[in-house]
């Protein structure tokens, strides 16, 4: 069965990419118009007022009426790079666009962001003829960051459509930590099962973030961790193992590996992987003890860029020995 996506990769192109992202806002904005506010203000770092003001008693120019509802206006205007190229050009004729909007953004998105030099400058040209425009610059990848934990587990739909939209931006490499991304990953029955064979499985069509290292997370803790080596989605009869290779290196190395979890997933959990399942494979699991330390365990997947927990760091052993001596929230 394919994945129901969202989002449609028949296309990297720039307008697919603003298209998508429109939609993806509208779509928040449909939900709800204060998350929607709560998006755009993550964005541009600063409150983005939407919807309806409610007022009692307001007087006008004639009258005082008992009570108005105002509708406020507002217009996003978004223009997407693949690259980091930005033109000032181009977005002061962005600007010209607007019009008497009491809310005016204007997003310029890309996979690597322009240094802040170049930034400061863009908004400093904007502020001559516009200063009334929110102007922020964003990569992919921040849009990311902000969906990963946007929406509480109980809005199943928005999840779905969030997760989805961060996997096309992977899907099209519109996003470049990659490399440095852990998937931190809630195994409270499998932990033990998952570092044995250092395979971690999920259905085939969940939606996920591009990364490289896994952590295996229970009771508040990150218990093993890995540095994916191959990713197989796999159908096993109990005597022929199938695989579809997906990403990394493919080889028939992790098939005993393989064999060895999906019988005894079922055999002491219940698990039924033979079919419809994917699985991430490393060479070697290291034991570490990466403690949460804030209330509240997770409840899905989180992603962590390891530049933003460590100074520094070599091999994944060099990691989960580091981490023991660091905690998160």
């Amino acid at each position: 069965m394919s994945d129901l996506h969202y989002f449609p990769r028949y296309s990297s192109k720039e307008n697919t990419v603003t298209n998508n992202t429109l939609q993806l806002i509208s779509r928040i904005y449909e939900h709800s118009v204060d998350r929607a506010s709560e998006f755009l203000g993550n964005l541009v770092d600063t409150d983005i007022p939407l919807g309806c003001e409610f007022q009692q008693q307001t007087r006008t120019s004639e009258s005082v009426p008992d009570g108005s509802i105002i509708q406020r206006s507002f217009k996003i205007l978004i223009e997407s790079k693949l690259g980091s190229g930005v033109s000032t050009e181009q977005l002061m004729g962005h600007a010209e666009a607007f019009d008497d909007e009491e809310v005016k953004v204007l997003l310029f998105l890309s996979k690597e962001k322009p240094n802040e030099k170049r930034i400061e400058s863009i908004k400093e040209d904007l502020k001559k003829t516009s200063p009334d425009i929110l102007f922020s610059c964003n990569t992919y990848d921040e849009i990311c960051d902000i969906l990963e934990d946007f929406f509480s587990p109980h809005e199943t739909t928005m999840r779905r459509i969030a997760d989805d939209y961060i996997s096309y931006c992977s899907d099209i490499d519109l996003t470049n930590e990659s490399k440095y991304l852990m998937r931190v990953v809630p195994c409270s029955v499998s932990y033990d099962l998952n570092g044995k064979y250092g395979i971690y499985y999920h259905p085939s069509d969940r939606g996920y973030r591009k990364h490289s290292y896994i952590g295996i997370y229970t009771q508040k803790c990150i218990h093993y961790i890995w540095e994916i080596d191959s990713v197989f989605d796999v159908t096993y009869d109990g005597n022929e193992l199938k695989k579809v290779f997906i990403d990394g290196r493919d080889t028939d190395d992790y098939d005993q590996k393989l064999i060895g979890i999906i019988e005894q997933a079922e055999e002491d959990l219940g698990h039924d992987l033979y079919r419809s399942h994917r699985f991430f494979c490393g060479k070697k699991v290291h034991n570490t003890n990466f403690r949460k330390v804030s209330k509240y365990g997770i409840q899905g997947a989180r992603y962590m860029n390891l530049n933003d927990v460590l100074d520094e760091y070599g091999d994944t052993s060099q990691i989960a020995e580091k981490l023991k001596s660091e905690t998160w929230e």
